[in-house]
C-alpha cells in the first residue's frame, strides 16, 4: 500500500498542472470574482497585520527559530526540515510565478505584493510553516487545538491576500497545492528516514 504522503503529494502535483491550465484558460475568473465580492465587506486594518504573518521575513524567522526548538529537542531531522520546507516553497512559488507570469488584481509595494499574482507565496509559504507545525504539534500529542489553531492561522494569512486584493482566490489554491506537494515530499523523506 502507498503511504498517505506519496498519494498525497502525487495528488496535489496533478491537481497543480490541471488548476493552472485552468487559471490560465481563464475559467476562474469567475469563481474568483465572486470570492472577492464576497470576502469584500471584511477589508480593514486588522488583514494588514495578518497578512504580514506569511511574509517572507516572517515565515523564515519563524522556521528558524522552529530549527533552534528543534536542535533543542535534539530532533535534527525535523531541525532542518522545517526550514528547508519553507525556503523551498518560497523558492519554487517565485519561480512558478514567472512561469506563469499573471497579474495581481493591483499591485502594493507597502503589503508585499509587487511580483506576479500566481501562485500566491503567503498562501503556499503560510501552509508549508504552518502546515507542517501543525502535522507535528498533531503527530506528538494528538490534539486537535493546535491543529485548529494552526489551520486557522494559514487560512486567514491565505485569504487576507484576496480580502486586501492584492491576490485572486485561484491565487490562494495554487499556492496551497504548491505547498502540499513539497510538505508531503518532505514527509515521504522523513519515512526514508525511519
Amino acid at each position: 500500500m502507498t503511504p498517505r504522503s506519496n498519494m498525497l503529494a502525487i495528488t496535489g502535483a496533478i491537481s497543480f498542472v490541471l488548476f493552472s491550465v485552468v487559471v490560465v484558460l481563464g475559467w476562474v475568473v469567475p469563481v474568483d470574482r465572486f470570492v472577492t465580492s464576497t470576502l469584500d465587506p471584511l477589508a480593514g486594518p486588522l488583514f494588514v497585520y495578518v497578512t504580514e504573518l506569511g511574509s517572507v521575513k516572517v515565515l523564515i524567522g519563524l522556521s528558524l527559530i522552529g530549527m533552534l526548538y528543534f536542535l533543542w529537542r535534539g530532533n535534527r531531522f525535523e531541525a532542518f526540515r522545517l526550514p528547508i520546507v519553507v525556503i523551498t516553497t518560497l523558492l519554487v512559488t517565485q519561480g512558478l510565478k514567472l512561469i506563469y507570469g499573471i497579474d495581481r488584481p493591483s499591485i502594493d509595494a507597502a503589503l508585499d505584493a509587487t511580483t506576479y499574482s500566481f501562485p500566491s507565496g503567503h498562501a503556499s509559504g503560510s501552509l508549508a510553516l504552518y502546515g507542517l507545525v501543525a502535522v507535528l504539534v498533531y503527530r506528538r500529542n494528538k490534539t486537535v487545538a493546535g491543529l485548529m489553531l494552526l489551520v486557522t492561522l494559514t487560512l486567514a494569512v491565505s485569504f487576507s491576500r484576496v480580502i486586501l486584493n492584492v491576490h485572486y482566490f485561484s491565487d490562494v489554491i495554487g499556492g496551497w497545492l504548491v505547498a502540499l506537494v513539497i510538505v508531503a515530499g518532505s514527509e515521504m523523506v522523513r519515512r526514508k528516514q525511519i
